[in-house]
């Protein structure tokens, strides 16, 4: 019996996240790089991110807030930034894997 459950715990994921809590995690860093980089300029966009309801939602706003760091910041910071950001969408969210800045 605990060939089996070890056999199977490879097979699957070893922490499920609710999809609450992965909602909030990549709010929370979204929030955090537009304070990071934009300071108090971006109201607009953080009311925004607030108000995202899902992951769908937040995954649309990343070209806005990438187009807002690159005016701000320099191109080369936003796509570091996005980079990061796109990570945390990685196995919740199917345009991860094929986004651009999700690649190292």
């Amino acid at each position: 019996m605990r060939l089996r459950q070890s056999f199977w715990a490879l097979l699957g994921p070893q922490d499920i996240e609710p999809p609450g809590a992965v909602v909030e995690r990549v709010r929370l860093a979204m929030r955090c790089a537009v304070e990071e980089h934009l300071g108090r300029d971006a109201e607009t966009l953080q009311r925004q991110l607030e108000y995202a309801q899902d992951l769908e939602s937040l995954w649309y706003l990343r070209p806005e807030l990438m187009n807002a760091i690159a005016a701000h910041c320099g191109e080369a910071q936003a796509r570091n930034c996005l980079m990061g950001l796109t990570a945390l969408f990685r196995d919740h969210h199917p345009g991860a894997a094929a986004s651009r800045f999700g690649r190292p």
